[in-house]
C-alpha cells in the first residue's frame, strides 16, 4: 500500500512500482527460523556469521512499538513490546475505504497519532483522504483536514503546534499545514465545534514542475522542517527544501502581523517583521538528477540518507547516498567488506546518528542481512538473519536494542514472499509479532 519513488526512466518506474510493492506487502508469513550469533561483548551489534554458540537471554526493553495492522475495511493500531511479543494491546481500530490502509504517525509527547484515511465515499487518493488526529488515551479521534494526501506521512512540529500534510489541489502540488493550537482564552469560538482547525498553505506549485512534495522531519533546535520536491521538467531530479521556522508560536506571532497590518488605518507604521516569522520555502540542494526513495533524516537533523539507482559494476540496482545539509556534499556511502551487491533497502539512523542500518537482498545462497554501517568508515557490523529471505528496516528503539524490520521469504524485490514484523535484537534474538497483514510503523511509546 505503501507508495514510493524510485534511472534509466523507464527501469525508475518500474524499479519504484516494485520498491512501493515490497513496503506495502502483507506481514502474514513467516519471517523464518533465527539464525544464531555470537554474544557481543558491553550491548554491542553483532556480527551475522553463524554459530552454534547459545544465545545470550533477550535484553529487556522498556519500550512499546505502535504500528498499525492493514484490514479490508479497518485497520487497527496496535502497541507491542519488542522483547514480548504476546504483550500486545489493541489501541484503535481505524475503519477506512475497502482496499485503502492509513497512513499513521506519532506525535513528539506519544500521546497522539496522526493519519491520513480514505472515506468510503473518496475517489482519489491522492486528494479525497481526510486527516485526524486520535487521542491514545481516549480512543477518541478528531478531523483535522480534508483533501489530503493518503500516501504521504504527516509530520508534527516539534512542538506538536502544527501537523504537515500534503495536498494536491487541481493541478497543484501543495504543502499545508493544520494549526492545532487550542484557541486563547477570549478568544471567538468557531461557527461550529467538530469545524476543523485553521489550515494553512505552505508550498505550492503546478504539477508541470513538482511532481511531489515529501516532509522529511525537524530540526528541533532551528523548528526548521526539511522535504524533498520531486521535480519534473528539463530539471528533473530530487531537491532539498526547508520551511521554517514551524512551530507555534512561530504560526501565532505570523499570524499577529498578519492581522495588524491588515488592519492598520492609513498612516499607522506596518510592524517589523518578527525573526521568528515563518519563511517562504528554500529549496537549496540537489540531491540527484534522478528520482531518489527512501529519504531518512538523522536524529540531528544535519544528514539526509537516502537510495538512488544506477549502475554498480553492471547491475541495475539502488544504493545509499548521503547528503550533508551544512557543507551542501553529496557523496556515495561507501561499500566495505560484507555488503551484498544488489539492492540496498530503506536506510534507517541509529538512534546514536553514527551510524545506518541498511537492508540487503540474499546473496550466495544467504538470507538478507541488515548491514549497520558506521559512518567514520568502520567496517560493518549486522543484525541477525532470518532462516530466509531478507529484512526491511523500519524503525529503530529508542535505545538501540531493537531493530523493527518487515521480515520477508522471498529472494527478491519481485518475488519477496510471505512477510512479518520480526524485532531484531543487537544481542542476536529476532521476536516475531504474531502474523497479521500489511504492517506500518507508527512510533515508539516511551515508558510511563
Amino acid at each position: 500500500m505503501r507508495v514510493q519513488l524510485t534511472g534509466l526512466w523507464l527501469s525508475l518506474v518500474a524499479a519504484a512500482v516494485v520498491a512501493a510493492a515490497l513496503l506495502s506487502y502483507a506481514c502474514g508469513g513467516s519471517g523464518g527460523t533465527a539464525t544464531p550469533s555470537p554474544s557481543p561483548g558491553n550491548g554491542s551489534l553483532v556480527s551475522g556469521t553463524p554459530t552454534p554458540t547459545p544465545q545470550p537471554p533477550l535484553e529487556p526493553t522498556n519500550y512499546r512499538f505502535l504500528y498499525s495492522e492493514f484490514g479490508a475495511d479497518a485497520d487497527i493500531i496496535w502497541s507491542i513490546r519488542p522483547d514480548d511479543p504476546t504483550d500486545r494491546v489493541q489501541v484503535a481500530s481505524v475503519p477506512h475505504k475497502m482496499g485503502r490502509a492509513i497512513t499513521p504517525a506519532l506525535s513528539p509527547d506519544g500521546k497522539k497519532i496522526a493519519y491520513t484515511v480514505m472515506p468510503d465515499e473518496a475517489l482519489s487518493s491522492g486528494t479525497d483522504a481526510e486527516a485526524y488526529v486520535l487521542d491514545i488515551k481516549s480512543a477518541k479521534p478528531e478531523l483535522v483536514a480534508k483533501g489530503a494526501d493518503l500516501l504521504t506521512v504527516p509530520r508534527w512540529s516539534p512542538d506538536g503546534a502544527l501537523l504537515f500534510l500534503r495536498s494536491n489541489v487541481g493541478e497543484d502540488v501543495t504543502l499545508i499545514l493544520v494549526d492545532l493550537r487550542e484557541p486563547e482564552e477570549g478568544a471567538t469560538p468557531a461557527a461550529a465545534e467538530d469545524e476543523p482547525p485553521p489550515v494553512r498553505t505552505v508550498l505550492r506549485q503546478h504539477v508541470s514542475d513538482v511532481f511531489s512534495y515529501i516532509p522529511l522531519g525537524f530540526d528541533a533546535k532551528s523548528a526548521m522542517m526539511y522535504f524533498v520536491q520531486i521535480q519534473g521538467g528539463t530539471e528533473s531530479g530530487s531537491y532539498l527544501g526547508r520551511y521554517g521556522p514551524a512551530s507555534g508560536e512561530a504560526i501565532a506571532t505570523a499570524t499577529a502581523i498578519a492581522d495588524a497590518t491588515a488592519t492598520a488605518a492609513v498612516g499607522t507604521p506596518t510592524p517589523a517583521p518578527s525573526p521568528n516569522a515563518p519563511l517562504t520555502g528554500d529549496v537549496f540542494l540537489v540531491l540527484s538528477d534522478q528520482i531518489a526513495r527512501d529519504y531518512a533524516l538523522s536524529p540531528d537533523a544535519t544528514r539526509i540518507a537516502f537510495l538512488v539507482p544506477g549502475l554498480v559494476q553492471g547491475q541495475f540496482v539502488s544504493r545509499t547516498y548521503m547528503a550533508d545539509i551544512k557543507s551542501k556534499e553529496i557523496s556515495a556511502l561507501p561499500s566495505p567488506a560484507g555488503l551484498a551487491l544488489g539492492d540496498q533497502l530503506s536506510p534507517i539512523w541509529h538512534p546514536d546518528g553514527k551510524m545506518l542500518a541498511i537492508g540487503q537482498l540474499p546473496a550466495g545462497g544467504e538470507p538478507g542481512r541488515v548491514a549497520v554501517v558506521p559512518l567514520d568508515g568502520g567496517q560493518p557490523l549486522f543484525l541477525p538473519p532470518p532462516g530466509k529471505g531478507f529484512d526491511q528496516p523500519l524503525s529503530w528503539s529508542p535505545d538501540g536494542k531493537f531493530l523493527a524490520v518487515t521480515s520477508f521469504s522471498g529472494e527478491s524485490l519481485g518475488n519477496p514472499g510471505s512477510a512479518r514484523l520480526v524485532f531484531a535484537s543487537v544481542n542476536g534474538q529476532r521476536p516475531a509479532a504474531p502474523e497479521g497483514a500489511d504492517i506500518r510503523p507508527v512510533g515508539w511509546l516511551a515508558p510511563e
